[in-house]
């Protein structure tokens, strides 16, 4: 029997090459990777490793460059285009990262999960019916009616998990479904998943950075540099329900392992190193021997080496929010998104608004950074009346004062990566040689400063956000509002960027405010602003003391 039919998704010797123009750029070098019918697997590692690429071979929107691939009998590298149609039509069921892309504006919830079912020429019966049962199931049968437009973004994602579902596929594969949703919601989100699997026994594959979600399926493979580099098996004991978790290092047909980043770094292993067989197991030396090797466990987060002249240019940059509210008119329909919400944020400190999708969190960013006018309330940042500022006076407030993160990129494809970060330099007319020493600055701040001279197309997920935090820090703003900053970061760069972001916070005086559901931003917060349906849940902003360390 073949190796590829014993498995639902069966992956040898897989290698993917981007070419542009005269670059080549290897996205998956000899990866393998077998997965059982109705199994529930995680693919994490970190930005630029090669999981977007792989699910997208998977899915049948890439094809590899050599070596095979077998999805639920199909040869994805040698199939003919129309069965390449109907397997992504039958087989297999994509959720995409950013909502957006899973939906279509102009149809309502109910019309875009029947969409899939009409390609299938399923009545209109079955369509409705099939429909509202999924959309109850992610939570949003009240919503049926709503166009995308009216719904926040981690609403448009359950729908678009409604649709991924609609047609029955065997196989799920979901990218990063879960990284612009709340904690709660992503619970609800993989508790859905958990039942249709059950129900169904669908193949569920999912690249993630969330740990909520890669501790709850049965096996974690970790991709590094193409190519797949450790697994983590769970079973349940049968008896005493205790679930039983195994770390384990890949090794390919052609003998090939990557020893875990943590075990390098703490043995100082590098160049090359001496391998020696014993009775029962191989052991690894390095090159030089030491008298105390260094602490072995976790790796830290990267450290970034402080910048003394990186220094906010402005003064007075505490923040009050005074009674905003913001309702929205929609028809004969209003919506209050902020209901007369308070506080206030010192200079230097890092602030966190949290709640769940749609409790107003990025209304209120949008509020301080005058891209949106409030109904009734006003901002001061410093003794600037923001809420009462001039058109001509908001875009040089926008250009001077303050910064912005959003959650999505926002980047320029034709530009090189430091052409886009010096952008705000150049719309204050900042002299060039300046502007090379700022950007150089912000690029080593997030170890992009090998990417200069690349374009953004050529950068992974991860990279083009740091490139975009890049951008917001290189005209020193001394008010930054952050809207999911680590929403696409693998875990370590996440953690990373809020160490950053909370040191620039406390070392030269910069506020900073951030909207996420991020776990490693509430351990950096000097403060969390939380949030419930426009509301503040406790008036009195909860304080909050931490060592960094």
């Amino acid at each position: 029997m073949n190796t590829e039919k014993q498995f639902f998704v069966y992956c040898d010797n897989l290698v993917k090459i981007y070419k542009i123009a005269d670059l080549e750029v290897v996205a998956l070098q000899g990866l393998d990777l077998s997965v059982s019918e109705g199994e529930i697997l995680a693919l994490v590692g970190p930005s630029g490793a090669g999981k977007s690429t792989l699910l997208n071979v998977i899915g049948g929107l890439d094809i590899p460059s050599a070596g095979n691939v077998h999805v639920a009998g199909y040869d994805l590298l040698s199939m003919k285009d129309n069965q390449r149609v109907k397997y992504k039509r039958e087989v297999v069921g994509f959720v995409w990262q950013q909502p957006a892309r899973n939906l279509l504006p102009y149809l309502t919830a109910k019309e875009n999960v029947e969409l899939p079912m009409m390609l299938n020429k399923s009545t209109e019966n079955i369509k409705s019916k099939k429909a509202l049962e999924l959309l109850d199931v992610v939570g949003l049968a009240d919503r049926a009616n709503f166009r995308p437009d009216r719904l926040s973004g981690g609403q448009q994602q359950r729908v678009a998990i409604a649709v991924a579902l609609a047609n029955n596929p065997p196989l799920l594969l979901g990218d990063e479904m879960t990284g612009q949703i709340d904690s709660e919601s992503a619970s609800e989100v993989f508790s859905t998943l958990r039942k249709v699997n059950e129900a169904f026994n669908t193949t569920v594959i999912l690249v993630t950075h969330d740990p909520l979600v890669s501790n709850l399926v049965d096996r974690v493979i970790a991709i590094r540099d193409g190519r797949t580099s450790t697994e983590i098996r769970r079973q349940r004991d049968e008896i005493s329900g205790d679930i039983n978790e195994e770390e384990w290092v890949i090794l390919d047909q052609a003998g090939r392992l990557q020893l875990p980043k943590p075990y390098v770094e703490s043995l100082e292993l590098k160049d090359r190193v001496k391998v020696r067989l014993e009775e029962d197991h191989v052991t690894v030396w390095p090159q030089h021997r030491v008298a105390e090797f260094i602490r072995l466990g976790a790796p830290e987060i990267a450290h970034f080496k402080p910048y003394e002249n990186f220094v906010s240019g402005q003064n007075g940059n505490a923040i009050k929010v005074k009674d905003i509210s913001r309702e929205f008119v929609m028809g004969s329909e209003r919506i209050q998104a902020l209901n007369k919400v308070s506080f206030e944020v010192e200079e230097g400190k890092l602030a966190l608004i949290r709640g769940r999708s749609g409790s107003g969190k990025t209304t209120l960013l949008n509020i301080i950074a005058a891209l949106d006018k409030p109904t009734s309330g006003e901002i001061k940042v410093g003794d600037l009346a923001v809420t009462n500022l001039s058109e001509s006076e908001i875009i040089q407030y926008r250009r001077k004062r303050i910064s912005f993160i959003f959650q999505t990129f926002g980047l320029l494809p034709y530009l090189t990566v430091e052409e886009n970060v010096e952008i705000p330099l150049r719309l204050l007319h900042t002299p060039r040689k300046e502007r090379q020493i700022r950007v150089k600055e912000v690029l080593d701040l997030v170890s992009l400063d090998h990417r200069a001279k690349h374009r953004t197309y050529e950068l992974s997920g991860g990279e083009q956000q740091r490139v975009a935090i890049s951008r917001a820090l290189v005209n020193r703003p001394s008010l930054l509002l952050a809207d999911e900053p680590t929403g696409q970061l693998d875990s370590n760069t996440g953690a990373t960027i809020i160490r950053l972001l909370h040191e620039i916070a406390e070392r030269f005086g910069v506020t900073v405010i951030v909207a996420s559901h991020d776990p490693n931003v509430i351990q950096y917060a000097d403060m969390i602003i939380e949030l419930k349906d426009g509301k503040q849940v406790d008036p009195q902003v909860q304080e909050i003391t931490k060592v960094i360390t």
